[in-house]
């Protein structure tokens, strides 16, 4: 949907309670009327599909991950801690952004260890990730892809747009976020197997190949 600026008198004490709601519910004024009206005219913004889409996530992962959901700028985020040595701490976030080609699903994927050689496990995950991505032709892995410091994004521009149905949507966001955490696991479990690559191909393909 396009947004246009538009010029409006309301009553004061009207307003009061709008901002008074939308402050309540972690949202702007203008956000919170044009939910109100495109309730009342049976629409849905994309800020609402938005949040359906992570809620729907979060109610996906919620057995496996913790979840923590943010209502300030539509994202979402998972915690776990790793069975590694002293249980390092690992955070998944998704949010969308809004730019002039659309509103898409960005991952990001971060710890807050200090450990050189974690960090070195780090980023040679994301790195074997962002291979088999290629290898499979992942549709997003050149769109926004990136990897600084042991943290990575992925933006999916294509895979993750606001136009998409709904529920696949949903669908596509849990499984990549099921087949990364999966890997995570499988990954950091042995490191040092020959396999490793193997192990992590056959985790993309149950998760993201053909499904």
């Amino acid at each position: 949907m396009k947004k246009s600026l538009y010029s409006l008198t309301l009553f004061d004490n009207l307003v009061e309670q709008i901002d008074s709601l939308a402050f309540a519910r972690g949202t702007n004024r203008s956000q919170l009327v044009n939910d109100i009206l495109a309730s009342y005219l049976g629409l849905q913004t994309p800020e609402q599909k938005i949040r359906t889409v992570l809620e729907s996530v979060g109610e996906n992962m919620a057995g496996e991950l913790n979840v923590s959901p943010s209502n300030q700028n539509n994202s979402i985020y998972f915690g776990k801690s790793l069975k590694y040595k002293y249980r390092p701490k690992i955070i998944y976030m998704y949010e969308f952004k809004n730019e002039q080609d659309g509103q898409y699903a960005v991952l990001k994927i971060s710890s807050r260890t200090q450990n050189q050689n974690l960090n070195a496990l780090f980023n040679d995950f994301f790195q074997r990730i962002s291979i088999i991505e290629t290898k499979h032709q992942q549709p997003d892995r050149d769109c926004g892809n990136e990897r600084t410091q042991h943290k990575f994004v992925r933006a999916f521009k294509h895979a993750g747009s606001i136009d998409r149905d709904e529920k696949n949507l949903s669908d596509y966001l849990t499984r990549y976020l099921k087949m990364i955490d999966s890997a995570m696991d499988d990954y950091f479990g042995d490191y040092e197997e020959d396999d490793i690559n193997e192990r992590l191909d056959s985790i993309y393909q149950y998760f993201l190949d053909n499904r």
